[in-house]
């Protein structure tokens, strides 16, 4: 049987959260979720916030993604993101606090509306990960 996997390497500023081989990968674009196999054609994307699923030949494995681009070329798909973490080590009560900070504050100028907008967007799709 063929070899049906290929590379996924997630990247932060921060740091490489992931390099390893899978089968499928399910990511969060910015209009919808994305399945992706071996031999995809190139793809560029934006991301959004939302979860990530790797099925590899030892099971699935989950992150919350938080936005980025991600790039699909010649079996390797790259996510450069701004916050990529185990969807097992989310902290549920510290999402839910600052899912209610974040409604509870009176934007004062559009860039405070657009970040208001922002941080509930990612509190919202970060309790929906840990799910």
């Amino acid at each position: 049987m063929a070899d049906k996997t290929f590379r996924c390497t997630v990247i932060t500023p921060n740091t490489q959260v992931l390099d390893q081989d899978v089968t499928a990968a399910v990511i969060p674009a910015w209009d919808g979720e994305l399945g992706l196999l071996k031999q995809r054609a190139p793809l560029l994307v934006k991301l959004g916030f939302g979860s990530m699923r790797l099925d590899s030949a030892n099971g699935s494995e989950r992150l919350f993604i938080g936005g980025g681009f991600a790039q699909m070329k010649d079996d390797k798909l790259t996510l450069l993101t701004d916050e990529a973490v185990h969807t097992s080590k989310i902290n549920v009560e510290e999402t839910q606090a600052a899912l209610k900070e974040a409604e509870a504050f009176s934007p004062q100028t559009p860039a405070q509306s657009t970040r208001r907008q922002r941080d509930i967007e990612r509190a919202k799709a970060m309790l929906r990960a840990a799910q």
